[in-house]
């Protein structure tokens, strides 16, 4: 399959599953001017990707009745692929692909185009340590800082409530007795290295603004550093990055970390 019709598929998926909604968010007023400017961006057909959109209506909640038949080969694997990923993140993926004009030559492309079960394999990244996620060191540093808010209040005195396990984008909630305060904990092994915020966790602290505290504990396997950045949203411009899990996330590397004003506190 061509590239350009290989993400016309991704984008009709889209459209199907989001009905109305779909083109809305793209910025476009109907369905007839979202099929004409894709076509115009991926160089398809617009009634190309009104047919591939109508394969997969069958399997969505909308008015449309759609080809009413059984889906197979790369329809199919289209439909596996992206059935499990959350809205947020499949309206990052196609935004993506129609305002990068040099996607098809993306390492992500080529991730996509291995998912889906073409020839290609996906790409070998270089793996960088400073942004894996690591489960033990997340916890070290989620239990250091329950020990410090315990002691010190920070970064704001109230009752702490534990949302780890809720997947709301925060890992604890602080009611001071007037609102509530959200905060992300992310644990950094050494004293240097980047973070990654998931694509709900990004989301989040720009819903929340000043309200939501970012907490990094660096050199926890030696003597913990905490560092609180409030409303971090407003100080960082992380990279985004779209893997072959289909989850997007947000780096911010240690560079731009050490240079976000903010000190460690005794």
């Amino acid at each position: 399959m061509k590239p350009q019709n290989e993400l016309a598929l991704i984008v009709a998926y889209y459209l199907s599953r989001f009905d109305k909604q779909g083109y809305s968010l793209l910025g476009y007023k109907s369905f007839t001017d979202a099929t004409k400017g894709v076509g115009l961006i991926l160089g398809v057909k617009p009634r190309t990707i009104q047919g591939m959109r109508d394969e997969f209506d069958p399997y969505h909640q909308n008015d449309r009745v759609g080809w009413v038949r059984e889906l197979r080969g790369s329809r199919l694997k289209t439909f596996k692929t992206f059935q499990e990923t959350d809205d947020v993140t499949l309206l990052e993926i196609v935004k993506e692909i129609l305002q990068n004009k040099e996607f098809k030559n993306t390492e992500e492309y080529q991730d996509i185009h291995a998912l889906l079960g073409e020839r290609a394999e996906p790409s070998k990244r270089d793996t960088n340590p400073v942004f894996i996620l690591r489960g033990p060191t997340g916890k070290a540093a989620e239990t250091f800082f329950l020990e410090y808010f315990k002691n010190k209040a920070l970064p704001i005195a109230g009752k702490i409530i534990d949302s780890r396990d809720f997947g709301c984008g925060y890992d604890f909630e602080i009611n001071d007795g007037k609102q509530s305060h959200f905060v992300e904990v992310k644990g950094i092994a050494s004293a240097d290295g980047g973070i990654l915020f998931t694509n709900k966790e990004w989301q989040t602290a720009l819903k929340y603004g000043e309200k939501y505290y970012l907490v990094i504990v660096k050199n926890i396997s030696a003597v913990p550093e905490i560092t609180v950045i409030q409303n971090p949203a407003s100080k960082f411009k992380p990279q985004k990055n779209v893997y072959t899990t289909l989850q997007v996330n947000w780096s911010v590397s240690n560079k731009v970390l050490s240079h976000s004003g903010e000190s460690p506190i005794s």
